[in-house]
């Protein structure tokens, strides 16, 4: 019986050792996943609040178009 258990620690520790290099990889990929997601959240609400600074603008440049264009007048 006590052979038993030691060769299971001994199974056991061999299983350990090869598992931890995959672990911390899978760790390390997971880490750079969650960077990733937050740079592109980040660029994304980056994108939607120059878009909306940017609404009003394009509102007062559509309204001086048009204004400019019901002020012109032809030459005869």
């Amino acid at each position: 019986m006590r052979d038993d258990f030691s060769d299971i620690q001994i199974r056991l520790a061999d299983i350990n050792r090869r598992a931890a290099p995959v672990l911390e990889e899978n760790s390390r990929l997971h880490a750079a996943l969650g960077k990733a997601a937050t740079l592109i959240l980040t660029i994304a609400a980056a994108g939607l609040l120059t878009v909306v600074s940017l609404m009003p603008t394009e509102q007062q440049l559509k309204s001086n178009a048009l204004d400019n264009q019901e002020q012109i007048t032809w030459q005869k």
